[in-house]
């Protein structure tokens, strides 16, 4: 979406449209180019296919060239000027903007142009394309010489508009201020004692204390995951779950260590291709890997590559450019000197990815990387090491145990045809993904099985086939559990023949966790979709067994990141040694290859023999390999990059449809940007140094404009999210420039800059208005007063739990599920959707976490923070709307985790030996961090009064509200309702 500034930016520096004043001196960059944009460009600007009359106004020789011997602008001269005269003419075929553009100049507005071509002209390119420059630090004085460069900038500013700043404000207000701007939390008990430190830098020690505190990442990182647009599920149709939640954890950590910004960019752009990438720089590059997905049914498969790659563009251009992308996706662009050639050029660095454009409606479409905790990489280490420790010895050479062996090849080598069955050793395949037990897969072996009645499995992958291996299960023992399958919230298959001498029918029973299917020669017998747990015998199957081999194929599901496995009962005495088994041992040993002495050897010592010192080994074993299967199903995975092997070509699409192919682009950054230098490599590395260069534009102002707005709540250029012609010139361009250069000087450290801002006697200050204050600059744009900022939905949520006592300051890990209506996700969910039905979290150190953890569903974002104006994160987001609602403060008095905290609240304050009055005093204090006044406490103190006189008189409405978390508690007075 655009929006024009042009006329906010009509007025002098106090920015003040609405009085329609002209300024002193004009400025070309501040009030003529933002008019132009506005009015003229969309016909008489970049796009050369919709452009009128051959002039062309966003270039210098638009302005100075002829057309048919009529000058545009003649410097000096507007009424020698075609552009005046044009504007000013009262002949309606002639004037402009033609009236039917409803973009009418006002008085004011043509009255700025002629006063531009009075002074001269004069011609700017474009501010924000032009390196920044610094011409040094304002020599303004600062008020009893208090203050950085910053306010330096500032001041400079505030004299020439002959506005004086605001007094500081007071250290319980700083105090505050300051914990919410650096950790998005109300200050920690340990940090008030800033209210009393007279030290002179005392101050400087908070701020590195809050800049320490790991809060801190999170904060942070609240911002950047609308712009990278993070989300819990896939974003579209079925809208699954998908699992990237350690990209968030692995920025939180980023931002915590001061991850030099050049590299926090390139290790998310480019992690993979930097020499022998860590695995926290492939977890990195799940940047690239946050837009919507779908495997809706009937999706064209090249349609979603190619809005995937034009997603991942349009996201680069908003975060690193500052600039609105998606317009040069069908044409050039009408108002910024970008085309599609330059669209297509960096989509080329986007289109090769080693993966399918469908998801698949997995929790993990490749490629993913495996994203083990420190504790979960050392476990699974150790029980590896100790199963194949036991596996060694469940094949260490025994003479007992060969002899015994060779006693009972003997034995079963002689048997001849028996009237038992005879079932084989187990294989297992597996996992494979399915969102249900009973939709199948193109890959899975129950389509294959079924068709062909074949073992013999491949899947495809990027166009390849890849080979299926059965895994021998020689240690499964019947009638005893097999809870060590792989995999969550996916199937594997487990296959065993029967054989039998006649057709018979023999009773089973079977058990499965979670849900299971059964099939006997292709013929599906059972089928059970529910999530549960092992019930050994919980069905009892006739299987009708044909003579000779039969085929029992097993399919288990796993829903969550529970155990999956299943048990098959059978008597064994009716079971005798299956005729491999049997042809095996009657072979010489001379004569057996390898493979054939292992398996005989195996099916001896886990099935047959009894010797308890190899039973204990066995059991043991069996045991370690169970533990091993839950720590490898509890570690997570991350959707992350990888590059093809052979990068994928790129053309430009007419119109932006991705079958209509037109020229071939290679991949090379915008014509009107520095180029690519040399040695910098044509791939996403280089666009990440391309980016980082000194020589860039863009990139540091862009960031550090987003900083600032983080904040000030608004950006020296207001409009972040947009650095070209249509967007806002920045309020102090100097400055801007300064920081920007500032920020490359101090090594990219971002807590560094944050500091830097908080330290500033701006943010400092205090931030009442006065009526001149307001009047003459009601959006606080020069910084004449302090920044007072609403919080957002995150932090006010937060707050609540934090000075409740209930915030779980935890770090990382999944998301995490709060309560909310539960038919919210049912509403816009289809039916075969895994997050169709909400279920709330009930242990208390998982709702009351910070709200970063919430699970972001995308197509229904949680109401604590859709109703406080967080975005969907379908797409890229810098600069959130602000919006007042009647649902905010409904939402605020019903919701039961604000209820909860209420009540949390209450019953810190009723908790203290001191009377009504001191605990009304308290209660403010804690929830204002600021002493209270007496007005204050009068007025609080008369509602609790009024409160408990309500609850006195009905008791069964303060016992529903003070036990509503704990309907045991006994503690269910009027005055701790009231105090609610």
């Amino acid at each position: 979406m655009r929006m024009s500034f042009a006329k906010t930016v009509l007025v002098s520096a106090l920015l003040a449209a609405s009085s329609g004043i002209v300024p002193a001196e004009v400025d070309f960059s501040r009030d003529i180019r933002p008019l132009l944009s506005d009015k003229c460009f969309a016909c008489h600007g970049p796009d050369k296919k919709t452009r009128k009359a051959k002039l062309r106004l966003d270039v210098r020789e638009g302005i100075e060239t002829a057309i048919d011997d009529r000058h545009p602008v003649v410097p000096g001269k507007p009424d020698e000027s075609e552009l005046f005269r044009r504007i000013t003419t009262s002949d309606a075929d002639e004037i402009m903007p033609p009236a039917e553009f409803n973009k009418t100049l006002t008085t004011a507005e043509v009255e700025l142009l002629r006063q531009w071509i009075t002074e001269g002209a004069k011609w700017e390119d474009h501010w924000s394309l032009q390196p920044p420059t610094s011409t040094g630090v304002p020599n303004a004085t600062l008020p009893a010489g208090d203050g950085n460069e910053v306010d330096r900038f500032l001041i400079a500013r505030l004299q020439r508009e002959r506005m004086t700043p605001a007094p500081l404000a007071d250290r319980a207000t700083l105090l505050r201020r300051v914990s919410l701007t650096l950790t998005g939390l109300p200050p920690r008990e340990t940090d008030k004692s800033f209210l009393t430190d007279e030290t002179p830098d005392a101050y400087s020690r908070l701020v590195d204390r809050l800049l320490a505190s790991e809060h801190y990442g999170e904060h942070m990182t609240r911002y950047w995951l609308d712009a990278v647009r993070y989300g819990d599920t896939h974003g579209l149709h079925l809208d699954n779950y998908r699992e990237i939640w350690p990209y968030r954890d692995w920025v939180i950590q980023a931002f915590n260590k001061d991850l030099p910004y050049d590299r926090f960019v390139t290790e998310q752009l480019a992690g993979d291709l930097l020499p022998n990438p860590t695995s926290e720089q492939l977890i990195a590059t799940g940047f690239n890997r946050c837009h919507v997905t779908t495997s809706e049914g009937g999706s064209i498969k090249e349609e979603v590559y190619t809005r995937n790659v034009v997603d991942r563009v349009t996201t680069f251009g908003t975060i690193f450019l500052g600039m609105s992308l998606d317009c040069t996706r069908c044409h050039d662009h009408k108002y910024d000197p970008f085309t599609m050639k330059d669209f297509y050029s960096l989509f080329a660095f986007y289109n090769s990815i080693d993966g399918e454009p469908l998801d698949g409606n997995r929790p993990d479409p490749e490629p993913v990387i495996e994203a083990p905790s420190p504790e979960q990489s050392h476990l699974r280490e150790k029980l590896t090491a100790q199963v194949s420790q036991l596996v060694a010895l469940v094949e260490k050479p025994d003479s007992s145990l060969d002899r015994q062996q060779r006693r009972w090849e003997k034995q079963i080598a002689g048997v001849g045809v028996t009237n038992k069955i005879a079932l084989s050793e187990w294989s297992t395949i597996g996992p494979f993904y399915v969102f249900r037990l009973n939709v199948d897969r193109k890959e899975g072996p129950e389509n294959e099985y079924l068709k062909n009645n074949s073992l013999d499995l491949a899947k495809e992958h990027n166009g390849r086939r890849e080979k299926l291996k059965w895994t021998r299960r020689p240690d499964w023992v019947d009638n005893e559990p097999h809870l060590d399958l792989p995999g969550r919230m996916s199937v594997n298959y487990a296959y065993r023949q029967i054989e039998s001498p006649d057709a018979r029918t023999v009773k089973i029973g079977l058990g499965g966790a979670d849900g299971y299917k059964l099939f006997l020669n292709g013929k599906e017998l059972l089928s059970d979709d529910e999530k549960q747990d092992l019930e050994a015998g919980e069905h009892q199957i006739e299987l009708t067994l044909n003579p000779g081999t039969n085929h029992v194929l097993l399919k288990v599901g796993n829903f969550d990141y529970g155990r999956s496995g299943f048990q098959f009962n059978m008597d064994p005495s009716l079971v005798s040694t299956p005729s491999a088994i049997r042809a095996l041992a009657s072979k010489p040993a001379k004569d057996r290859s390898a493979a054939d002495a292992a398996r005989l050897r195996d099916w001896y010592r886990f099935q047959v023999a009894e010797r308890k010192s190899l039973r204990q080994t066995v059991a043991a074993l069996n045991e370690a390999r169970l533990a091993l299967a839950d720590v490898v199903r509890e570690i997570p995975t991350t959707l992350v990059w990888k590059e093809r092997k052979d990068p994928r070509d790129a053309f430009i699409l007419t119109r932006g449809e991705y079958d209509q192919k037109g020229d071939q682009v290679f991949r090379s950054t915008p014509a009107i940007l520095p180029p690519l230098k040399s040695g910098m490599p044509t791939n996403r590395l280089g666009l990440a140094q391309w980016l980082t260069d000194p020589d860039h534009p863009l990139f540091a102002r862009v960031t550090v404009n987003r900083l600032w707005q983080q904040v000030f709540g608004t950006g020296l250029v207001k409009s972040a999210e947009d650095f070209g012609s249509q967007g806002e010139p920045p309020s102090h361009p100097e400055l801007l420039d300064w920081l920007a250069l500032r920020f490359r000087q101090d090594h990219w450290s971002v807590k560094t800059f944050m500091k830097r801002l908080v330290l500033s006697r701006a943010f400092r200050q205090s931030s009442r208005i006065t009526t001149e204050s307001f009047q003459r600059a009601p959006e606080n744009r020069l910084l004449a007063r302090g920044p007072r900022n609403r919080l957002d939905a995150e932090a006010l949520r937060d707050q609540a739990l934090a000075i409740s006592g209930l915030l779980n300051p935890k770090l990382g890990g999944p998301a995490v599920k709060p309560p909310q209506p539960g038919g919210l996700w049912k509403a816009v969910a289809y039916s075969a959707s895994n997050t169709a039905q909400f279920e709330a979290d009930t242990e208390d150190d998982q709702v009351h976490r910070r709200t970063i953890y919430t699970f972001y569903k995308r197509t229904a974002v949680a109401p604590q923070l859709n109703t406080f104006d967080a975005p969907s994160r379908a797409a890229c987001v810098v600069r959130r709307e602000r919006t007042n609602t009647p649902l905010q403060a409904l939402l605020m008095m019903n919701d039961p985790q604000y209820m909860d905290a209420a009540r949390a609240l209450a019953r810190r304050v009723i908790g203290l030996p001191v009377s009504d009055r001191d605990r009304a005093r308290n209660l403010l204090e804690l929830c204002t961090s600021r002493p209270a006044e007496v007005w204050e406490t009068d007025e609080l103190l008369r509602v609790y009064q009024a409160n408990l006189k309500d609850y006195r008189a009905n008791l069964e409405a303060a016992r529903m509200l003070t036990t509503a978390d704990n309907p045991s508690a006994k503690n269910s007075s009027p005055e701790l309702a009231a105090w609610i």
